[in-house]
């Protein structure tokens, strides 16, 4: 953030201009070149088959979990 400063300092003192002035400018430049590049592009997500067994098939991922935990308690006794 420092370097950022001292060129806009640098860059009012250079054109003889309030340092607010400056700091304006450039906001306002980064503002239309953003807008005008329009939207970024959207990301997207793309689905991959997982291979889940036919018994599991329809089971909320809550369910599987507790599943899983019962099964952990179960042999960690």
């Amino acid at each position: 953030m420092g370097a950022l400063l001292r060129d806009l300092r640098l860059r009012a003192e250079e054109k003889g201009r309030p340092f607010r002035q400056v700091v304006e400018e450039v906001l306002a430049l980064g503002l239309a070149r953003q807008s005008k590049s329009g939207a970024r592009p959207r990301f997207t997500v793309k689905a991959h088959k997982m291979g889940m067994k036919p018994g599991f098939r329809g089971v909320s991922l809550n369910q599987l979990y507790d599943q899983i935990e019962t099964e952990r308690d179960v042999t960690h006794r």
